[in-house]
């Protein structure tokens, strides 16, 4: 810290914060908190911080939550004051014993939930963290103009996303996804992290990867592929399974310049590489 540092206390005036807990969310096996702070705010307040926790991490009036920006060292969005209304011993919905929360939004903050920007250097996995142990190494970054909607464009050789995350993207038309990958052929993956199958496709032409992945979306999950289709249709409410298990990536950007027939050869390429076209995958051609 230096002089110029902005602690974040002046922003909570009326924050007691002897009576708070920090929630320190971050990705948790597959799931990452800041898509479903995106996707919906209800099940980022319900889920991630009411509900099911394993012990009794919330035993103060208040939680503050942050939550861990990817692709951004030492980054954290603020996601909202919550007060603890109840708790009572109950189990998670696979039978573990635990500590059921309910919590309500607190007007305190409340403009600053997705705005505001908080620079800490993580230093331990605990989710449940006392303020006197990390609030004085929290700063400010910024404060946003607009709520966030999405992590910004990370490059074309880091695109590896849940379909779930991808999606809210592609609903908010995020400018910088759009500029990047409207015109852009090249060859993609879709595995279902559930199975282990895979997937390749391709863009070309005038059909961009944002259009072609567009078409999974508009249909819920399928993109008009018979196998993905039939896996989907097996499943209830086949749409949330492709949200909690597909995985969506870029194998390889094709030039502006590259041919049609040459962005094919490629794909056929990655589904012999990938035996998509055997047991291991969705590919019937």
């Amino acid at each position: 810290m230096n002089d110029r540092t902005i602690h974040i206390n002046p922003l909570f005036p009326n924050l007691n914060w002897k009576e708070v807990k920090i929630h320190v969310a971050q990705k948790a096996g597959q799931s990452r908190p800041i898509d479903v702070f995106t996707q919906s705010f209800s099940k980022w307040q319900n889920s991630w911080n009411g509900d099911y926790h394993s012990n009794h991490c919330w035993n103060r009036k208040f939680i503050f939550s942050i939550i861990e920006l990817p692709n951004k060292p030492h980054r954290w969005l603020f996601g909202g004051i919550f007060q603890v209304i109840s708790h009572e011993p109950g189990k998670s919905s696979d039978g573990k014993n635990g500590i059921l929360y309910k919590v309500d939004l607190d007007p305190q903050g409340e403009p600053l939930i997705g705005r505001l920007i908080i620079r800490w250097v993580k230093d331990a996995r605990a989710k449940g963290r006392k303020p006197e142990s990390m609030l004085s190494d929290m700063s400010v970054v910024e404060i946003l103009p607009e709520p966030y909607i999405g992590e910004d464009f990370p490059g074309y050789a880091n695109i590896n996303h849940s379909y779930a995350t991808l999606e809210k993207l592609w609903q908010e038309s995020k400018p910088d996804w759009v500029a990047a990958l409207m015109h852009c052929q090249g060859v993609y993956l879709i595995t279902d992290i559930e199975t282990g199958l895979r997937y390749v496709g391709s863009a070309y032409g005038e059909e961009g990867i944002w259009s072609r992945w567009g078409s999974y979306f508009q249909t819920g999950g399928h993109g008009n592929n018979k196998l993905i289709k039939k896996l989907l249709a097996e499943k209830a409410k086949g749409v949330d399974y492709a949200r909690k298990n597909f995985q969506i990536s870029l194998l390889e950007q094709a030039s502006s310049r590259d041919s049609e027939q040459y962005v094919i050869k490629r794909e056929n390429y990655w589904k012999e590489v990938l035996l998509t076209r055997s047991k291991f995958g969705f590919n019937d051609n």
